[in-house]
């Protein structure tokens, strides 16, 4: 158990967790990896990979998604703050590539994309005062933290996210009551907790930007379904491994 000064860098630096990903009928199909390390200068960075293996990897080329979060800590060490988020997608010898940036000095996020079918975009979105963008590796290890308030069955919580188009989108994360966690968890399940999320769609292709996670009472995510992929349908990620990367 942390002692109660623990920062939450203290709780997660060093984490790795590593899942078995499948979807339809087909299990072990790509695998995924999630990870913080602390970085140069007092930041931190997590990094999120998932790849294809096996036929499917045969299939679509071998397709790699990677995604890089940069935080900073804030509130006496008790959430993280993203300062940079950036994404590849490699598949069918294509990249694409998007850079977002957070200045909160000039109230400003700055983001680029690139691939080669469209080519270099960049825009600028502004971010309203006292207010800190999430992407979605900060806000899943904030929320696990108790960064956004206790966690138990039935509460709900608002989190800004990136700025798009002249507004701040929210990830949205509900915590299922007891029934309804029942009814969903299968059997032999080491899970006390079910959250709903909805994120931006775009971050994993996604048509509704649904997620469901189960985690353990120790806030431990031991499966993750990302609904309603482009092609895939529900993707199933199921923990198969907890470690310390060092």
């Amino acid at each position: 158990m942390l002692p109660e000064e623990a920062t939450i860098a203290d709780a997660f630096v060093n984490e790795e967790l590593s899942y078995s990903i499948g979807f339809w009928l087909f299990e072990g199909v790509a695998f995924g990896k999630v990870s913080l390390e602390k970085g140069e200068n007092g930041e931190y960075a997590a990094t999120l990979t998932a790849y294809t293996t096996g036929a499917l990897d045969r299939i679509l080329y071998h397709r790699k998604d990677t995604y890089v979060a940069h935080f900073r800590l804030a509130e006496g060490g008790r959430r993280f703050v993203t300062t940079a988020f950036d994404k590849t997608i490699e598949s069918k010898g294509k990249v694409k590539k998007s850079h977002t940036s957070f200045d909160y000095d000039k109230r400003e996020m700055h983001w680029k994309s690139w691939d080669e079918d469209r080519g270099e975009r960049t825009g600028v979105e502004n971010i309203p005062p006292g207010v800190y963008c999430d992407d979605p590796l900060g806000a899943f290890y904030n929320f696990r933290f108790g960064a956004y308030g206790p966690v138990k069955e039935g509460s709900e919580y608002n989190i800004f996210s990136f700025p798009k188009n002249g507004a701040v989108p929210r990830i949205y994360l509900r915590i299922a009551d007891k029934g309804e966690f029942l009814s969903m968890k299968r059997d032999g399940m080491d899970a006390n907790y079910l959250s709903y999320a909805m994120i931006d769609r775009d971050l994993f292709g996604s048509q509704t930007g649904n997620v469901e996670i189960f985690f353990t009472r120790g806030m431990v995510p031991v499966e993750a379904v990302v609904k309603d992929l482009v092609f895939f349908g529900d993707v199933r990620g199921t923990l198969i491994r907890q470690g310390n990367g060092q």
